[in-house]
């Protein structure tokens, strides 16, 4: 017990020595090359570190409620309409708790330091209450369109190697996202750590195809055909790399994932595309 104790105590210490590296360090979209090219679907503990999770407050207890958050800045974060419409207050005491920092989401936040079976530890997720939620004065309930809301949080995130924003845009980006093998990455289903994978996105056109939606498609979203039939939670982040001289730089955010549509052998990723819903965001997290 005392070598575990020991062990533990000392793997507290460079986590601290990293966390205060990283928010001296801090930037937007960080990714590390060699992260890139894994089949792994599992994420490194703070590989996309801008992905957290959605809770509901209840009394002493929180409720997962199976959504992503995509930290945009210090005190705000991203996530879709439809995750947060079951709030009722938008302002004040929402209820609604971001969970921040988090790679395995059955770890506590009550605890310091977050261990798996082999005695490997990261530190514990941290909670930030939301005080607002801010719909996209868009977004349509009976198209689905426009599925976007931030949340506004109670207290400025503290940056560590484990919590970190996305960037918003890249320095040079295509003019169009069809026929894009992209990153996303999010918490899913098939298991309880932070996962990732990749996307071909599809033309509008296979897009109904895909969904059976023969007459309409809402003109703000986008279709993704994952390689793995994976089903990820709404706020997932998908993600562009920005190149700059020749080198991944780093993740800016395109969309964020609303739904998933199983058709036949096949499961389409549906996403709400942020670039066209930017300068909203902008505005609104200053």
């Amino acid at each position: 017990m005392e070598v575990l104790v020991s062990g533990k105590l000392f793997q507290l210490s460079i986590l601290a020595c990293l966390g205060a590296w990283a928010m001296a360090e801090s930037q937007c979209g960080r990714l590390e090359e060699k992260l890139l090219y894994t089949t792994q679907e599992s994420t490194e503990p703070s590989e996309n570190p801008w992905i957290g999770i959605l809770l509901e407050e209840q009394g002493p207890r929180y409720q997962n409620l199976r959504c992503s958050v995509v930290i945009i800045n210090e005190l705000h974060v991203l996530t879709t309409a439809t995750c947060v419409k079951r709030f009722k207050n938008r302002s004040g005491d929402t209820k609604a708790v971001a969970m921040l920092g988090v790679w395995n989401e059955d770890d506590s936040p009550d605890e310091e330091l977050a261990c798996n079976e082999k005695d490997f530890c990261v530190p514990g997720p941290k909670l930030y209450k939301v005080v607002e939620i801010k719909v996209h004065p868009q977004s349509d309930r009976d198209t689905g369109d426009n599925d976007l809301a931030i949340l506004r949080l109670e207290k400025t995130v503290e940056w560590s190697a484990w919590i970190q924003p996305i960037c918003l845009q890249g320095s040079s980006e295509p003019e169009t996202l069809t026929n894009r093998n992209l990153h996303y990455s999010g918490f899913n289903n098939d298991g309880t750590n932070k996962g990732k994978g990749l996307s071909m996105t599809v033309s509008t056109r296979k897009c109904k195809q895909l969904t059976s939606s023969s007459v309409f498609f809402p003109v703000n979203q986008l279709c993704g055909y994952p390689v793995k039939r994976t089903k990820f939670y709404p706020g997932s982040a998908l993600m562009d790399i920005d190149v700059r001289s020749d080198k991944p730089h780093n993740f800016y955010l395109v969309a964020i994932l609303v739904r998933n549509v199983d058709a036949g052998q096949a499961t389409t990723q549906v996403y709400q595309n942020v670039r066209r819903a930017r300068s909203w965001i902008m505005e609104n997290v200053k």
